[in-house]
C-alpha cells in the first residue's frame, strides 16, 4: 500500500514537475465542462438570457443592476423601463416582432432599456457606432437592414446628414428627446414616458431560440468599408 502511495505521489510530482498548471488546467476544463452542461440544458429548454434576467428581477428586485454616474438603478427599474420602451415602439406602429432595429446611441443606461425592449419583443439589434457619420453610418444601416433607427439626442446632427436618404429607403427615425421639431424625425422620451410599464406578452418572442439572431455588431480591417457580424443569442 505505502509502494502505491509513493509511486502515486512520484507521478503526481512529475506531472508538476513538467506541467506547473496542471490544477489549474484542470479546473479550467472542469469549468468549461459544466459551462457546456449548462448551455445544453438551456438550448434544451430554449432558457434565453432573457429568461435569466425576469428570473432576477423576480428574486433580487431591489438589488442594483447598473450604476451610471450619480444614479442607481435596479432589475425592477431596468425591467419596467424596458417594458416602457417595448410598448412605444410597438405602439409606433413600424416595429414588430422579427424585425431588426438600429441603436445609435452613446454609453447611457438607455442603451440598455432599448436592448431589453427589443429581447422582450422579439426583435434583434443593430449596434451603430456612435462615431459613424455619414456614408458609414448608412452602410451599416442598410446592411443591417433596419427600417427603424432611435438615436440619442447628441447624434441629431448626425443623422441630419444622412436623413434625406434615410426617409428615402423609408427608414423612420427616433430622436431620445421629448420634443423634436426636424421634420421625418419623431421624438421617443415622451412616447416611452406614456407608455405602460406592464409585461409584454411572451407570444411576442416565443419564435425566438438560441440560434436566433441577436444582435449585428461591426467590425474593419485596416481598410475598406465595415463588416457586419452577427451574434446569435446563444452567444449571450
Amino acid at each position: 500500500m505505502l509502494v502505491l502511495i509513493v509511486c502515486a505521489a512520484l507521478i503526481l510530482g512529475g506531472l508538476l514537475l513538467r506541467h506547473s498548471y496542471f490544477f489549474q488546467d484542470v479546473q479550467y476544463v472542469l469549468s468549461k465542462i459544466k459551462v457546456k452542461r449548462f448551455i445544453l440544458k438551456c438550448m434544451q429548454t430554449n432558457y434565453l438570457i432573457l429568461d435569466r434576467f425576469l428570473d432576477l428581477v423576480k428574486t433580487q428586485p431591489h438589488k442594483p443592476f447598473i450604476y451610471f454616474k450619480d444614479e442607481t438603478f435596479t432589475y425592477r427599474d431596468a425591467d419596467l423601463l424596458s417594458n416602457k420602451a417595448a410598448r412605444a415602439l410597438l405602439q409606433s406602429g413600424c416595429v414588430k416582432e422579427g424585425d431588426t432595429v438600429a441603436l445609435f446611441l452613446e454609453n447611457q443606461p438607455m442603451f440598455l432599456w432599448l436592448w431589453l425592449a427589443l429581447v422582450k419583443i422579439g426583435c434583434s439589434g443593430t449596434l451603430l457606432n456612435n462615431k459613424l457619420r455619414s456614408k458609414s453610418l448608412l452602410h451599416c444601416l442598410n446592411c443591417s437592414g433596419a427600417k427603424t433607427l432611435v438615436a440619442a439626442e447628441e447624434l441629431l446632427d448626425a443623422v441630419k446628414e444622412v436623413l434625406p436618404q434615410l426617409l428615402e429607403q423609408q427608414v423612420t427615425v427616433f430622436i431620445l428627446t421629448d420634443i423634436c421639431k426636424t421634420a421625418g424625425v419623431q421624438s421617443f422620451k415622451d412616447k416611452m414616458n406614456e407608455a405602460s410599464s406592464e409585461p409584454l406578452p411572451k407570444v411576442l418572442r416565443s419564435h425566438v431560440t438560441l440560434q436566433s439572431p441577436a444582435v449585428y455588431i461591426y467590425t474593419s480591417g485596416t481598410t475598406g468599408k465595415l463588416f457586419q457580424v452577427l451574434r446569435f443569442t446563444i452567444h449571450w
